[in-house]
């Protein structure tokens, strides 16, 4: 009960962020009718993040950041910076684990990560990525409580599968159009593939006349009257596979 208590003023603030700004319940890309797309990097912050920033910074593109909220504490410096460097920090949850179909534990760890990200950083979160990318309808509505909006992708390279970066970049190059949201991830060294990968494509955005810009940039959330061209995925169970 004390954990639920600590956690109730961030719940006001979410319920309040969700009124005022109308933001949507769940979308998977942007609009395809501008020349932007969103790299998303999950399960950090980790062994990679420190070079994907210099990636993206050598590049003036900016991604998003899904972190876990476990993974906070002692990162304090690197998440700022992230911040300072104009990347969007988002919530991965407290721990990695399924939360479709358990809506209450899903809200009490994005409070709690929302909690953790305002002591590290001053800011809270906007975006909620799932892990797995398994959601349900009540999960969905959970991170709406929370002040966040659950997001999905439309292009998987499955780096997760130390495919080698060649096979990361073509994989992202074949599917990515405007709109498009990109899976990614930092958390472990052995990604280091993906560090590569996302400087070629990064290059072929360029080449192809695509923005880089976070997710919330994308859909226009946090902009008062922006926009907001997105499709919003059926709800009911939806489960993505991978590790």
């Amino acid at each position: 009960m004390g954990v639920e208590l600590a956690l109730a003023p961030e719940l006001a603030r979410g319920v309040l962020a969700t009124a005022q700004r109308g933001r949507p319940a769940y979308v998977d890309h942007g609009s395809r009718g501008q020349p932007r797309v969103a790299l998303s990097f999950d399960d950090g912050p980790g062994a990679l993040t420190a070079d994907l920033l210099e990636v993206l910074g050598a590049h003036s593109a900016r991604a998003t950041f899904n972190v876990l909220g476990k993974r906070v504490s002692g990162r304090e410096p690197l998440l700022r910076r992230a911040l300072a460097d104009g990347h969007e920090l988002g919530s991965h949850a407290w721990r990695h684990e399924r939360l479709g179909g358990r809506p209450f534990e899903a809200l009490r760890q994005l409070l709690r990560t929302n909690a953790a990200l305002r002591r590290a950083t001053g800011r809270a979160p906007r975006v909620f990525r799932a892990p797995y990318g398994e959601v349900s309808a009540g999960v969905v509505r959970a991170a709406r409580a929370a002040g966040l909006v659950t997001v999905g992708w439309d292009v998987d390279p499955r780096d997760y599968e130390t495919p080698g970066a060649a096979a990361i970049h073509d994989r992202v190059a074949a599917a990515v159009r405007p709109g498009s949201i990109v899976l990614l991830h930092d958390d472990r060294r052995a990604l280091g593939q993906t560090v590569v990968a996302t400087e070629r494509i990064l290059d072929t955005l360029a080449g192809r006349g695509l923005g880089v810009v976070t997710v919330s940039e994308l859909l226009g959330l946090g902009a008062p009257g922006a926009r907001r061209s997105t499709r919003r995925s059926q709800l009911g169970r939806r489960s993505i596979s991978r590790v």
